[in-house]
C-alpha cells in the first residue's frame, strides 16, 4: 500500500492556518465597551391640541428629571485607517420625564436609544489617545407615567391613540481620551453633545362630526461625560 504524502499535507495545512493567523488581527481586535454617563440636557416638548378651530398650545420647556444613563457598545476595527473603529451601541435612559425646580413635572417614560458610532484615535502619548466620535441613531420610547395617562385620556374620548412604543432620532459628537491599562483592558473619558427628537403624537382624524388634531415632539440638546471602560476581545 502507497504511503500518503503527510509532509505535503502537514505543509500545505500549516500554509492555510498561516494565512488565517496573520488574518486574525484585523478581526480580534473586537472591543466591548460600558460606561456610565452624566448628563445635562434642555429640551422642549412642542405640541398642540385643536378641536375644529378651536387650537390650544400645550408646549413646555423642561430638563430631564435624571442626570445618570449607562452605555453598552461594540466596536471593530474600521477598514478606512488603522486608527479608525466602528459599530454599535446601545444607550439606557430609564425613566425619562421633565422635572426639578420650576420645571413641569411630566413622565414619558421608558427611554433607551440604539445607534451606530465612528471613531478616531490619534495617538498623544504612551499608551493613551485622543479620540473624536460621532454617532446616529434611533430614540425608542415606552409610554409611561403622565404620558401613557394622557394617551388613555384620548382612547376614552375615542381619539386613535396607541399604547405602543414612539420612535425619534439621535446625532451627536464627542472628543476624549482613551488609556490602555493591559492587553485586553482600557479606559477611557468622553464630553460629548447630542441632539435629539422623538415624536409623540401625530394623530389628525374626525370624531362625531369634530375636527380633531393632536400633535407632539421633544426635541433637546443634552451634553454629557462618559467614564468608561473597553474590553478588547
Amino acid at each position: 500500500m502507497r504511503s500518503l504524502p503527510v509532509h505535503r499535507v502537514s505543509w500545505k495545512a500549516l500554509l492555510a492556518l498561516s494565512l488565517c493567523i496573520s488574518a486574525l488581527p484585523a478581526w480580534a481586535d473586537t472591543r466591548i465597551g460600558v460606561g456610565l454617563d452624566l448628563f445635562t440636557e434642555s429640551s422642549r416638548m412642542e405640541g398642540h391640541q385643536t378641536i375644529n378651530t378651536a387650537r390650544q398650545d400645550e408646549s413646555f420647556d423642561y430638563r430631564s428629571q435624571s442626570f445618570l444613563s449607562a452605555t453598552l457598545n461594540l466596536s471593530i476595527p474600521a477598514p478606512i485607517s488603522e486608527k479608525a473603529r466602528m459599530g454599535a451601541g446601545l444607550r439606557f435612559l430609564g425613566n425619562y420625564g421633565s422635572g426639578g425646580e420650576g420645571n413641569r413635572m411630566f413622565g414619558f417614560g421608558l427611554l433607551n436609544e440604539l445607534y451606530l458610532l465612528g471613531e478616531y484615535g490619534l495617538p498623544v502619548a504612551d499608551k493613551t489617545e485622543a479620540v473624536f466620535g460621532a454617532r446616529g441613531g434611533v430614540a425608542l420610547l415606552v409610554p409611561g407615567k403622565e404620558f401613557d395617562a394622557e394617551i388613555s385620556r384620548l382612547r376614552e374620548q375615542g381619539v386613535s391613540a396607541w399604547h405602543v412604543p414612539r420612535v425619534g432620532w439621535l446625532g451627536g459628537i464627542s472628543v476624549g481620551a482613551r488609556r490602555r491599562l493591559g492587553e485586553h483592558v482600557l479606559v477611557r473619558g468622553d464630553f460629548s453633545g447630542q441632539l435629539e427628537k422623538v415624536f409623540l403624537f401625530a394623530t389628525s382624524q374626525d370624531i362625531k362630526g369634530l375636527e380633531f388634531e393632536k400633535a407632539w415632539s421633544t426635541f433637546g440638546l443634552r451634553l454629557g461625560f462618559t467614564l468608561g471602560v473597553e474590553f478588547a476581545l
